[in-house]
């Protein structure tokens, strides 16, 4: 008897609460960015946060090539073997498996038409463009005249959560639970050098049984607890655009990942901003960890970066990093100094100018470079049994 399929995640999106848009009408060509190779893949989309269901139609994927233009060969997919697909409110819906050949680390583009609903889930910042059409079914348009008829940016993901494959052999995943520094804010717009990409890059490069397909699980703006979310939003931003607090949606975030055996925490910046105590904090951290070694292998810490606090904050964040170098392995599998590969060493508490993006909280490429090389990847689980012609890079 053959063996079944094993599905791993080669992308992911946390999902979190979106303004409504008025988009019903319209062609989304979104780009995402693949960490796993396979031969097949299927999609994951999510009306978590819809009050109505939302039906998809014209639903494709197809390899992204430049701007809106895809590839020859684009692929519709079925839901149930029907072309189109009704997202019931509050549920994740899984496509039919889609019999393609991707790459890790190519983009993939996923186009479908919004007949009908409000996006009202998805993923604020994406550090992606993607496209919108005007009103109609513009889904199988490929070559330059993509252009012409996607004429709206996004800077946003909609509905899409996560893209599955099967490869060759299994691959193992690994979960980065975050805020905007794992989701990657500062980094430079479509060139996929957030940290979680540059690690991903590191266990490609590393030998084959070290691979592992990295899955971002960032939300910008994310806590561990939420108790303060309104003192960070400020009055012009909703809360919701900043996720359910960590503790909350852990499980959700980690449960939908195919193939996840390990998890790496980088949260808590924000909680220490809005006043949380260092104290609650180590908590919440505990807690988590608890939680998440019911379904995985392997749970990593790391130290909270410098940058952003007032000096009663700083003081807490010092506290925290000492209990997590100090006794974060009575928890941890490992715990990976972050916080000390960034810190400037004329002044602890500020981010080094050469990995600052600008604003003193969130690294820049080269700081988020920095930050994936200080993961000792010995310490993961990789992928035993992958070879190095598994690993296909376009």
């Amino acid at each position: 008897m053959a063996e079944p399929e094993r599905w791993t995640t080669s992308w992911y999106a946390a999902p979190c609460r979106m303004p409504e848009a008025g988009l019903k009408g319209r062609t989304f060509r979104q780009i995402v960015h693949l960490h796993a190779s396979g031969q097949k893949l299927r999609l994951r989309l999510s009306n978590r946060y819809g009050d109505h269901p939302v039906t998809l139609t014209d639903i494709s994927v197809g390899r992204a090539l430049q701007g809106p233009v895809v590839a020859d060969g684009v692929c519709p997919v079925t839901f149930n073997q029907q072309a189109a697909v009704t997202l019931p409110p509050g549920e994740d819906v899984t496509s039919d498996p889609v019999q393609m050949t991707v790459d890790s680390f190519t983009n993939m583009a996923i186009s479908f038409r919004l007949a009908d609903g409000e996006c009202l889930t998805g993923h604020m910042s994406a550090q992606q463009i993607s496209y919108v059409s005007n009103k109609g079914d513009v889904g199988s348009a490929t070559g330059e005249i993509a252009y012409l008829v996607f004429p709206l940016q996004t800077s946003s993901w909609w509905l899409i959560a996560g893209v599955d494959v099967v490869p060759d052999v299994p691959v193992n995943t690994l979960v980065i639970f975050g805020s905007s520094t794992t989701d990657g804010m500062g980094s430079s717009v479509n060139a996929n050098r957030r940290w979680p990409n540059y690690l991903a890059r590191r266990l490609q490069n590393a030998g084959a049984d070290k691979f592992m397909s990295v899955v971002n699980a960032g939300i910008s703006g994310n806590q561990l607890t939420g108790s303060n979310m309104p003192q960070l939003a400020g009055p012009a931003i909703p809360t919701f655009l900043l996720g359910e607090p960590g503790q909350r949606r852990l499980a959700w975030d980690v449960s939908t990942q195919s193939g996840a055996t390990d998890l790496i925490f980088h949260i808590g910046s924000n909680d220490l901003r809005c006043g949380m105590t260092a104290e609650a904090i180590i908590k919440a951290y505990q807690d988590m960890t608890t939680e998440a070694r019911k379904r995985l292998r392997r749970v990593f810490g790391t130290t909270i970066l410098p940058g952003g606090y007032t000096p009663a904050q700083a003081a807490q964040r010092q506290i925290v990093n000492e209990w997590m170098i100090q006794h974060g392995r009575e928890y941890f599998d490992a715990v990976f100094d972050l916080g000390a590969a960034l810190e400037w060493p004329s002044n602890r508490d500020r981010m080094d100018p050469l990995y600052d993006s600008g604003d003193g909280i969130h690294p820049n490429d080269e700081g988020y470079r920095v930050m994936a090389e200080a993961i000792d990847i010995t310490q993961l689980s990789g992928s035993p049994g992958v070879s190095k012609d598994v690993v296909k890079v376009a």
